[in-house]
């Protein structure tokens, strides 16, 4: 079994904080963290293991605390990084193809944050679904991507997007069939598991969990983790009062894969 994490520390926003992100980060003790609006320097200092961030390999890269992150078990071997290429917004990416501890197995692992329609607009928030979805499909195999999408869809029951639709590369992405042909981790989980079944029967719609909630005090599914098939993902949760406790306002996501 290997755990991977995804998680937006929000770390521009100086929110009270009663407990350390990096204590929160260990108290899991994942072999993958996927960071989203990270300071690279700032965590790289306080973790023991091997780490990738988007500040580090972008050119240029000026972008302080909105990069993204990764954070490896000790020992985990990096064959290769980078940004993702063609996005809008290319230092809120980065990947990594790593063997981890004890295995033989060559995963690509990807953090990804998704812009924001009311702060980038709805044209490069699509071209960010559409160049992240292609890229992700022409990926060396298995594929794992823990990201803040930004996406409010989250339906019980999948379904296939309109492309006449203005958000159709967004719902594409979370959709039935999606063109990146990886899995939600963790709606997998909760549909083996009988819970779909169970929030058909009550009419639920959405979400199927809460990792945001906006100032109006609407709850999003708005951080996931999706895989290659392949990737069994066997258990996984929100933390959503630890995230809070360490001063972000995203839920800390994880997932165990066998």
């Amino acid at each position: 079994m290997w755990r991977a994490v995804s998680w937006n520390l929000n770390w521009w926003n100086k929110r009270e904080r009663v407990l350390a992100p990096t204590d929160l980060i260990r108290r899991y003790d994942a072999d993958v963290v996927m960071l989203q609006e990270v300071s690279g320097r700032s965590l790289q200092r306080s973790h023991d293991g091997p780490s990738v961030f988007s500040q580090d390999v972008h050119p240029g890269a000026n972008w302080g605390w909105m990069g993204c992150g990764l954070l490896l078990r000790r020992g985990t071997e990096i064959l290769e990084s980078g940004v993702v290429t063609g996005l809008p917004k290319p230092q809120r990416s980065i990947w990594a193809q790593i063997i981890l501890p004890g295995d033989t197995l060559e995963l690509t692992v990807v953090s990804w944050h998704a812009p924001n329609r009311a702060g980038d607009g709805l044209e490069v928030k699509m071209a960010a679904f559409e160049v992240m979805a292609e890229w992700l499909h022409r990926a060396a195999r298995p594929v794992c991507i823990g990201a803040d999408l930004n996406t409010w869809d989250d339906r019980v029951d999948l379904e296939m997007p309109d492309p006449a639709e203005e958000h159709f590369h967004e719902h594409a992405f979370v959709g039935l069939g999606p063109p990146h042909g990886l899995i939600d981790a963790y709606r997998t989980v909760r549909d083996r598991s009988g819970q779909l079944d169970e929030l058909r029967a009550q009419g639920a719609s959405a979400p199927l969990a809460v990792s945001h909630v906006l100032s109006n005090g609407a709850e999003h599914r708005m951080d996931r983790i999706f895989a290659s098939p392949d990737l069994t993902p066997t258990d996984g949760g929100y933390d959503l009062v630890g995230a809070i406790e360490a001063g972000s306002d995203h839920a800390l996501h994880w997932i165990d894969f066998d």
